[in-house]
């Protein structure tokens, strides 16, 4: 661990506790006792003073609820409902003197526009000034008539009910009220005793309606009272009386008594002391610098080099700032369920990018750190640690990586799972179980779309080589494929077949095979640059080789690294891929043509005919190395048997360690044996040469016997 790694972990560690120091609600300044329920008390505290129990804010909640539920609202005298009446009676006959000359049809249209079914005997006084005068009066009448008898009602499930008038409430039976049918029989009476019986009942339905109505106001006011009334406290706590007692098992009752100390301490405004402020100020500083200097410590010695620079650990370090901050947001600013927080995001960046296990120490790191912003409440870290745990198991088991939506729906399926099991355990109410798992939906659908977002931002910034970008480039279609295989054929099938050898040895030995085999594609990509001097591509190639002297034929062999690495850097090649092509001759010598250039007395510098390097410095770019050399011998040679093709397996690892351009990479003896078994039957497939079997001539039937 370097020093930035360690300057790092105290930057952050800083911020995260100037955070907690800024965010957690006076935790520092006043006393705090956290126990859970079923846990035995080491210390005991006996009360300074008398101070009441408050209720759990559950509780409280739960008890204003239910004296809320138990109010009856209130009914008033409404009075729009008369006035609603003679407007609507005034519209109608309205309707009817709109237009002398207008029709039947017409004022039936009329009345639709008023929402109101026309009544042809209604429609006939249109005709008919004097009856039309008199049915209005008579009909004001009877609507005055009937709500000054009393209150009209539509209430029938209660006896009683509460009304509200005169700024007082008083219970009154029901039967003091006129039913909304009996009302409407009255007004409908009137209008028959006078002639009027046609349309009477058509305009009872119309105008006559409940004027005794819920007082929504009052209702209000009065849940604002019952809910005031409910008692905050169940009980006091006398001086000297024992709050908790040292070894004894901790109930629910015990801990409200300990919340409502607190809450008296700080209504007495009791605060701890400036010493015991800073050293809860530097004990929170001292644990989450430990955390993030192991992290920083233990991060290096599960990831490759180029996963350990500074432009990677800089996120990681940022990364526990931005939980806390997402903790403080959604747990302390808006008071939301913890479950909330998109806790796995990071966790399955580090693991796309970095590998199972770097993403396992976030995963735990980030349960560490956010834990204090949730009351260190161990429900919810327990339910994130497990379920994300539980999907990155599965999505390494599976291989399913860059499967956003598999990856939602098995980080969703897990939380649902540790969520469910939590609940059973702590006998958990459906509501309960449901509102959790609405907030695991949430969560999950988060850390999922903030996980593609970062991974898709870090492949390009960081060049990597993860999964999704290697499948990528094992497509034919690639356009630096269809060049080699267009310009290039044989190389392009040479490419192939080691392809085919570097993973099945990789898969051998525990190397990244899908990092091997898209190595072992593209290692001679720079041979699309003067195809025709490679003997793969042309069997005259020393016809072009005549023609330049050694050390010119050298240079242009040794040439198609510089330019593979060009072309991998134009079309962005992830930089793991970058580094096969560029090590996988390592520094080794153009052999052929130094032996010519040695026999020519025409070695003036042993550089001319070396590869610059640097030796392969992975087990994947080891592999390439080993798979190019053996197919290309084993391809020029005819062989006959499989001992040939395991001794020119041997002969080449032999050759390639006393060379030592093996010593750089971190492959053993026991995994180049294990190379060598895994080698043997693809090559003996393609290149042992088969057994002639000898013709077989069908005899000739031999003529019947009569």
């Amino acid at each position: 661990m370097n020093s930035k790694a360690f300057i790092y972990s105290l930057i952050c560690a800083l911020a995260i506790a100037a955070l907690y120091h800024l965010f957690a609600f006076g935790r520092y300044a006043y006393p705090e006792y956290r126990l859970a329920v079923g846990q035995v008390a080491d210390f005991e505290l006996i009360a300074p003073f008398d101070f009441p129990v408050l209720k759990s804010e559950d509780q409280l909640n739960a008890e204003r609820k239910l004296a809320m539920d138990k109010l009856e609202a209130p009914y008033s005298v409404s009075a729009e409902k008369e006035f609603a009446a003679y407007s609507m009676l005034d519209k109608l006959f309205n309707a009817l003197m709109s237009d002398p000359g207008a029709t039947d049809d017409s004022l039936a249209t009329l009345f639709k526009k008023l929402d109101v079914q026309p009544n042809n005997a209604f429609i006939a006084l249109a005709n008919k000034p004097e009856q039309r005068a008199a049915a209005y009066d008579i009909a004001y009448n009877a609507i005055k008539r009937v709500y000054e008898e009393n209150a009209v009602h539509q209430i029938t499930n209660r006896d009683s009910i509460t009304v509200y008038a005169n700024n007082s409430l008083r219970r009154s039976s029901i039967q003091r009220f006129q039913t909304l049918d009996s009302a409407r029989s009255s007004f409908q009476t009137i209008l028959s005793g006078k002639g009027y019986g046609d349309f009477a009942q058509w305009l009872a339905d119309i105008l006559i309606q409940p004027n005794l109505q819920v007082n929504s106001d009052k209702y209000e006011e009065l849940k604002k009272q019952a809910s005031i009334a409910v008692p905050v406290e169940t009980g006091e706590v006398l001086q000297n009386e024992i709050v908790i007692q040292k070894y004894s098992k901790v109930s629910e009752g015990d801990i409200a008594k300990l919340n409502s100390y607190t809450e008296a301490l700080k209504a007495r405004d009791v605060r701890r002391s400036p010493l015991k402020q800073m050293g809860l100020s530097l004990g929170m500083l001292l644990y989450v610098f430990i955390v993030l200097l192991s992290a920083n410590y233990i991060y290096p010695t599960l990831v490759s080099n180029k996963h350990t620079s500074e432009a990677v650990n800089l996120p990681i370090n940022i990364n526990f700032v931005v939980m806390s901050l997402l903790a403080i947001i959604i747990h302390q600013f808006f008071g939301l369920n913890g479950i909330l927080i998109p806790f796995a995001f990071s966790a399955l960046v580090v693991t796309t990018l970095a590998g199972f296990e770097a993403g396992l120490l976030i995963l735990i790191c980030n349960a560490l750190i956010i834990n204090p912003f949730i009351n260190w409440e161990p429900y919810t870290p327990v339910l994130m640690l497990l379920s994300t745990l539980v999907t990155l198991v599965l999505i390494h088991r599976f291989a399913a990586w860059q499967g956003y939506i598999r990856m939602w729906i098995l980080l969703f399926a897990s939380m649902i799972a540790v969520n469910l099991a939590l609940a059973l355990y702590k006998s958990d109410s459906v509501i309960i179980i449901l509102r959790n798992s609405g907030f695991a939906f949430a969560s999950s659908a988060l850390s999922v779309i903030a996980a593609a977002v970062l991974i898709s931002f870090f492949e390009k910034r960081w060049n990597l080589s993860t999964k999704q970008n290697l499948l990528e480039l094992l497509d034919f279609n690639h356009p630096l494929l269809k060049k080699l295989a267009t310009q290039a054929m044989g190389t392009y099938h040479h490419s192939l077949v080691v392809g085919n050898l570097a993973e099945r040895a990789a898969e051998a030995i525990g190397a990244n095979p899908l990092l091997a085999r898209v190595g072992s594609y593209y290692h001679d990509i720079g041979k699309v640059k003067n195809n025709s001097i490679f003997t793969e591509n042309n069997v005259n190639s020393s016809e072009v080789h005549d023609l330049l002297s050694p050390n010119e034929s050298a240079r242009m062999i040794r040439d198609h690294v510089k330019e593979g690495i060009i072309l991998a850097n134009k079309y962005k090649l992830p930089q793991d891929v970058i580094d096969i092509i560029r090590e996988h001759h390592g520094s080794s010598t153009v052999r052929y043509f130094l032996e010519q250039a040695e026999r020519q007395g025409d070695v003036n510098n042993l550089e001319d005919f070396t590869y610059p390097g640097p030796r392969p410095q992975s087990k994947e770019a080891a592999l390439v190395m080993l798979a190019d050399i053996i197919e290309s011998t084993t391809k020029a040679k005819n062989v006959s048997s499989s001992e040939e093709i395991e001794q020119i397996i041997d002969n080449t690892i032999q050759r390639l360690i006393l060379d030592g351009q093996l010593s750089d990479a971190p492959i053993t003896i026991k995994d180049l044996y294990r190379t060598k078994q895994s080698m043997l039957p693809v090559l003996e497939s393609i290149y042992r040469k088969r057994l002639d079997y000898p013709d077989e001539t069908p005899a000739k039937p031999e003529p019947a016997q009569s």
